[in-house]
């Protein structure tokens, strides 16, 4: 399993880079840094209805004061005109000149053109000031490139009056699914065939992670349309997902195919379970050198390879930088005896201590992908052990990433 993701990775070629519009920007890698451009927040703001007043007025017994001006947010800054007034001031507004303190309204009797300040007020400067710069200045970085533009990152760009971003080329993926077995969602299927299934949730998937271009093919037990259709396929798309046909049957037509179009095997077959016929390789020859995975058919094995290869590898091809593995503690003994890495899915609770705990869930055979609906994730178990006891922290992996 370490071998075929260092080969995977050492075979990633980074994406381009592309200016896009910010709306297509949810959920793609930023490629260049974004500096603030003023200064955050660009004055004194208000953070409460109330009065701005001076300080050093009430420092010197000054209770009471006349009301010059009110300053609304959206205004431009007023200024205190005495120091023995005050300007009734809104939430967010910028703070006048001269005051150095904003009192709120509910610490104040307010009689006419009058405020009063209540006996148990005691103002100082700063007070109610969101001050100018404090969380940003001019020119300093505000997201690094690597990161992923979610919503909050999005907000920050829209902030600073960035219309278009920087960022990693979304990769053209083709979903690829073969076998005369499988008809489509809608069809209503003979006793020997079964729903297409895969094809569908590994695109969701990789649309949940980020990933928008993908298309969806179905290919029959053809040699020739495989061929025809994996040539074609590697001029079009960076990178190709197959979901079936590359086990040892006599019609498992992939191998051959992407052989004869020129794409280089890195490896087949892999010490896991479930995912032990994985296949990946790169093609050079083609102008966008795509990578190509060759996933098992049964749904466990897809999805979990999909997670566990495909999708971190597409993260470093995009340039995302944080990109951690959580750890969570096994809820119960565990054996497996077979000398393989086992990704075993598992359900996530979090107990009183904010410890992480994943209770097994078994899988029945890799096609049992009902059972697997009822778990969060999977626990990576390594191939060097067969006993593994409650308490001890594996790597987990979540569906939902």
């Amino acid at each position: 399993m370490e071998e075929a993701q260092a080969s995977i990775l050492e075979n990633m070629a980074p994406m381009p880079r592309e200016m896009a519009p910010i709306e297509s920007c949810l959920n793609r890698v930023l490629a260049a840094p974004l500096l603030a451009d003023r200064d955050l927040p660009p004055f004194n703001r208000s953070t409460f209805d109330g009065f701005a007043i001076a300080s050093r007025e009430a420092a010197n017994g000054r209770r009471a004061f006349s009301i010059e001006a009110t300053a609304f947010s959206g205004d431009a800054e007023l200024e205190l005109q005495s120091s023995n007034a005050c300007i009734e001031i809104m939430t967010g507004a910028p703070v006048p000149k001269g005051a150095d303190c904003v009192i709120k309204i509910e610490d104040t009797d307010t009689h006419g053109a009058v405020a009063r300040l209540k006996d148990s007020v005691i103002p100082k400067p700063g007070l109610g000031i969101h001050p100018q710069g404090s969380d940003a200045q001019a020119k300093q970085e505000l997201l690094a490139p690597g990161c992923r533009m979610t919503a909050k990152e999005m907000a920050i760009a829209a902030s600073i009056g960035k219309s278009e971003l920087l960022v990693a080329k979304d990769p053209r993926i083709s979903i690829v699914t073969t076998g005369d077995e499988l008809v489509d969602i809608a069809a209503n299927p003979l006793p020997h065939q079964i729903r297409r299934s895969n094809d569908l949730s590994l695109s969701l998937a990789l649309r949940s992670a980020g990933y928008q271009q993908v298309e969806r093919y179905h290919l029959a037990d053809d040699p020739e349309e495989t061929e025809a259709f994996v040539a074609d396929a590697l001029s079009k798309f960076d990178i190709l997902i197959l979901a079936g046909g590359v086990s040892k049957g006599k019609r498992d037509f992939l191998p051959k195919a992407l052989e004869s179009a020129g794409v280089h095997k890195a490896f087949q077959w892999v010490s896991q379970r479930p995912g032990k016929p994985l296949w990946f390789g790169a093609s050079e020859a083609s102008p966008l050198r795509p990578r190509v995975f060759a996933l098992p058919g049964n749904p466990v094995s897809c999805f979990t390879c999909l997670h566990r290869y495909v999708i971190p590898a597409l993260n470093l091809s995009s340039g995302l930088v944080r990109e951690y593995v959580s750890k969570a503690l096994l809820d119960e003994p565990f054996r497996f005896a077979p000398p393989l890495t086992l990704f075993l899915p598992a359900t996530l609770s979090i107990d009183n201590t904010a410890r992480s705990w994943a209770t097994p869930l078994p899988f029945n055979t890799s096609g049992d992908f009902v059972s697997v609906a009822g778990t969060d994730g999977f626990l990576e178990l390594p191939a060097s052990q067969t006993e593994f006891e409650k308490g001890t922290a594996f790597p987990f992996h979540p569906w939902n990433v």
